[in-house]
Order: C-alpha cells, then sequence, then structure tokens
C-alpha cells in the first residue's frame, strides 16, 4: 500500500513539473512575440477656421489603446504654403489623456500645412495634415493631396531601430513616387560646439542626382525643445550645403527636410557634437 500511495505521488509530481514547464514556454514565446505597439499621433483641427480667429489645434498620442501622458515633446510646425522659410514652432501644452494642444491665429487665408512633432517612449512621429484658411482661390493651391487634406498617417521613428538600420529611414508625404530618393548626411568628422560646422546631403534618385529641390536641416539637441531650420544651397547636382552652429554638446538630431514639386520626404540623423 504504501509503494501504491509513493508512485501516485511521484506521478502528481512529474505531471505538476510538466504543467509548469509548458506554462513557462508558453510565456517565454509570448514575451518573445510582445513587440511594442507604434506611437501614433492624430491631428485635430475644426472643420472651418477663418482668419484672425483664434483657434485650438490637438494632437492625440496613443500607443495601443492607451493614451500616451508621458510625452517627452509635442511641438506643432506651421507654416503657410509658398512661405517655406518662414516656419512657427509652438510648444504644446499638456491636457491629460494624452491630448497635448496650442491655439493659433492664421492672419491670412491661404493654405497651411501643421506638422505634430512628437517624441514619446524612443520614438519620433510627425504627422502632417493641410489646413485650409478662409476661402483661398483654389488655382493657388500647389498640391493636389487628398491624403493631407485633414488627416494623414504619422510616420513612427524607433531611434535604437534607427541606429541599426543605418539611417535608411526616410518618408514620402504626398504621392507615391517610384523611384526612392536617397539621401545621406555628411559633416566633419569632428563637430565641437560653437564653431561653424558644414552639414551637406547627396540626393540621388536611381543614382541620379536629385536637383532643383528644397532642402533645409531641422537640428535640436536632445534635451532641447527648441528646433532650428536652416535652408541649404545646392552646391553642384545633388549636393546640398548649410552652414550650422551647435551651441551645446552633446546629442543632436538633425531631420533632412527635402521638398520638390508634390514630394516632402524627410530622413533623421543622428549627430554627436563635442
Amino acid at each position: 500500500m504504501k509503494k501504491f500511495t509513493l508512485l501516485i505521488s511521484l506521478l502528481s509530481l512529474l505531471m505538476l513539473a510538466a504543467c509548469g514547464s509548458s506554462n513557462n514556454n508558453e510565456n517565454t514565446n509570448g514575451n518573445s512575440d510582445n513587440i511594442p505597439n507604434m506611437v501614433e499621433v492624430e491631428i485635430k483641427l475644426p472643420e472651418e477656421i477663418e482668419p484672425n480667429e483664434e483657434v485650438k489645434i490637438e494632437a492625440l498620442v496613443t500607443q495601443g489603446d492607451e493614451h500616451v501622458e508621458d510625452a517627452n515633446e509635442v511641438t506643432f510646425e506651421v507654416w503657410k504654403q509658398g512661405q517655406e522659410a518662414d516656419h512657427e514652432m509652438l510648444e504644446a501644452d499638456n491636457d491629460g489623456k494624452g491630448v497635448y494642444s496650442i491655439t493659433k491665429t492664421f492672419e491670412e487665408e491661404g493654405f497651411y500645412y501643421v506638422v505634430a512633432h512628437t517624441t514619446a517612449r524612443d520614438m519620433h512621429v510627425m504627422p502632417r495634415v493641410e489646413v485650409t484658411v478662409g476661402n483661398p482661390d483654389p488655382s493657388k493651391h500647389e498640391e493636389d493631396d487628398h491624403n493631407h487634406k485633414h488627416g494623414e498617417e504619422g510616420h513612427s521613428h524607433d531611434h535604437e531601430t534607427h541606429e541599426k538600420t543605418d539611417h535608411d529611414d526616410h518618408h514620402s508625404h504626398g504621392h507615391e513616387h517610384e523611384n526612392t530618393l536617397h539621401m545621406t548626411l555628411q559633416h566633419a568628422k569632428t563637430v565641437k560646439a560653437n564653431q561653424e560646422t558644414t552639414l551637406s546631403t547627396e540626393l540621388k534618385q536611381e543614382e541620379t542626382p536629385f536637383t532643383g529641390a528644397n532642402v533645409r536641416f531641422e537640428i535640436w539637441h536632445e534635451d532641447s525643445e527648441k528646433h532650428e531650420f536652416i535652408d541649404a544651397e545646392e552646391k553642384s547636382d545633388g549636393l546640398y550645403e548649410a552652414k550650422a552652429t551647435m551651441n551645446e554638446s552633446g546629442l543632436h538630431y538633425v531631420q533632412i527636410h527635402v521638398e520638390k514639386d508634390e514630394l516632402h520626404e524627410h530622413q533623421m540623423e543622428e549627430l554627436e557634437v563635442q
């Protein structure tokens, strides 16, 4: 009888151990497939906006089903179509429940662009929408792209993934283009704070220099909310250069903006300043 009882006890222990092992394997597999959801940003605007009328512009930041209330930065970039050199950067207030907002008064009617630069949970998202203020002349509208009209999917940049892919991560806004635009950031081997340096980018489309584009460098320190925009000059076919001075040492981000006709692409790079 004792032997029979001991045998049952041993079998019970073996079954419990097998179940535990199975559960551990399931948990391990579940964790390996537990890829974080991308941070998403939705820009919300009034349906109609009139000149000289104060309006509220909101960005709803989410990750999966969760409202992101701890974003590192949400800054709205606003500019009028045709005034590419005059961009306004407005830091958003955290209204809670994943909503970040600004108030803005558009002084002139026309077509505007709004970009919500959002940094949250090691990702950088910058969706862009087009805004119509008043009743501007449709013939002055430079783009015919319904994707920009009051809503466009944002693009996420995971900084760690960005490093692993050697910064070959750029996105186009507007119509899809058959040929991918390749861009590379070039600078001196050593960049020092408070010293002028030359930033350049070489643009190619299927090994052909991409000429006649409007190129700007957007630069900011990792711990700063201030973004600086510098226009680049085309020095030779497809090669664009600009002078820049970083006032602080440490990691900087450089976003290359390229616009030509209906194409608007951007690529983010990292720059260490000594």
